[in-house]
This record gives C-alpha cells, structure tokens and sequence, in this order.
C-alpha cells in the first residue's frame, strides 16, 4: 500500500537521537550506555526509519522510546544501534561496547550472562494463513491442533512456545516476506508470529504483510511473549542500569505511557 509523503513524515519524525530529549542539568555526570537491536528489524521494537519506502540508517522503534523515556532524568543516557542480532547479544555480552539487548525474550542460559529488566511488553501470537484456502478459517481450536498444519518459520528463531508443534516448523524463511511467498507456493498451511510485529511491519509498508488475502486466528494455549531489556552482568554499573530501567517502567506504567508509546509503531488492526 502506498503511503503518502506525510505518514513517511511522521514515520521518520519517530528517529529522534536518543537521548536528545533528556532534560539537561547543571552539573549531573551522565554514564553513556550502548543498546542494540536487530538489523534484521523487528518492529514495533526496533527498526530503520524509511524515507520515500527505503530504509535509512535512522532508528526507530518502541524499544528505543521506552528506554528513551524510561531512563530520563537518571544517570544514564542511552544510545541505540541496529545489529545483526548474533553480534548485538555477542557484543553486549562482554559489556564493553554495547551494554544492553533490547527486545530479549528470557532463557535461562541467557540470564547467566545478563540481568533482565522487568518486561515492558507482551507480544500475542496468531497463526497467518491464505483465507482462500482455508474458507471457514484454520482449524485451531487447541493448541495441538498445530501439530497438523504445515507450518513454516523465521531461519533461526525459536518457536518453543508452540509446544510440540515447533518441532514440525519448517525454518527455512530469511524473511517475513519469505514467509507470505511459502504460503502462495503452498509450502506450508501457515506460519505463526506475534500480532503486535505484523502490525509493525505493516506501519512500514511492506507489500507481502498488507496483502488482504492474508488472514489469522489466534493462537490457543499460549500467554503473550514478554519481552525484557538485558543488562551485561560484565558491566560494572549494570545493577544501577537495570534498577534506573525497572524504577522508569513502573514510571511510565504508572502514568500509562507504554500503550501509547507502542501505538506509534503500530498500524491499526
């Protein structure tokens, strides 16, 4: 769908620098923390600002915002960049040139290496299919219902949560816009991914995930994905970052700013 200049506008309006909307005071030593992404993109957490439908180098996302805003005011000022997601986790890992992760889903083996914020956001899986081809809506009633599709998946991505059904997803997708072509081609029945990242990735413009054909049902059986910043535990100030993150969530939930922080990088249902 194509958007006029003005929704570009607004899109790229969102790369404000982080850290240029922090109040500056008289004084106040500021630590500058490092924080990565995805160069893959994944919105609404984090993506690459488009001007004229081409990505620029410009960052935006509702990580960044919230981490923006979350650490306001305290002593550290956050800088944000886009990674291939290997080397953002490698290189926050030692705490020496990034120190955050944004957009982490909790493992276990992951919290040996990094402190984990409270989650500021929960992601709700649906399952997307051709509506043509399956006219009275997928059969998924349970959620071992899955275990009968074919599904097909991201290269490298865990979809644990669909239980004994993720052992059967077929990953050999680079792409979201690989996945919408595997269900043209009938590879694959469908493929499963969080609402709220579909609907970042629509805001965008991409073609493959605007196409009216596409339908999708809810996922049964599974509670939304919380996903967490993470703190290199290599880093010395790393309890004072996570604290000054978690003390600016409760901020922000307080004041019921999160919602329309994620609205901004999200196109409507």
């Amino acid at each position: 769908m194509k958007r006029s200049s003005f929704a570009w506008f607004a899109i790229a309006a969102l790369a404000i620098p982080i850290g240029s909307l922090l109040p500056a005071t008289a004084g106040a030593a500021t630590n500058e923390v490092h924080a990565c992404g995805g160069a893959n993109e994944w919105p609404p957490s984090s993506y690459f600002v488009r001007r004229d439908g081409q990505p620029t180098a410009d960052v935006a996302g509702y990580s960044p915002d919230v981490l923006n805003a979350a650490l306001q005011g305290s002593s550290f000022t956050p800088r944000v960049s886009l990674l291939p997601f290997a080397r953002c986790v490698a290189e926050a890992r030692t705490g020496a040139v990034m120190q955050i992760v944004m957009g982490a889903f909790y493992n276990d083996k992951r919290a040996e290496s990094f402190l984990y914020s409270e989650p500021y956001l929960a992601l709700t899986p649906r399952a997307y299919y051709l509506a043509a081809r399956w006219p009275g809506g997928l059969p998924v009633k349970a959620l071992r219902d899955l275990e009968n599709l074919r599904l097909c998946g991201l290269n490298g991505i865990s979809y644990a949560h669909l239980g004994a059904a993720a052992d059967k997803v077929y990953t050999g997708a680079q792409d979201y816009a690989a996945l919408v072509r595997m269900l043209f081609a009938s590879r694959c029945d469908a493929f499963v991914e969080s609402q709220e990242v579909i609907n970042g990735f629509r805001l965008l413009g991409s073609p493959e995930l605007i196409d009216p054909r596409l339908a999708s049902v809810a996922v049964p059986e599974v509670p939304p994905l919380q996903i967490h910043f993470i703190v290199s535990r290599q880093y010395p100030q790393a309890q004072p970052l996570v604290d000054a993150i978690n003390a600016g969530l409760r901020r922000l939930r307080r004041s019921n700013q999160l919602l329309p922080l994620l609205h901004k990088h999200q196109a409507s249902n």
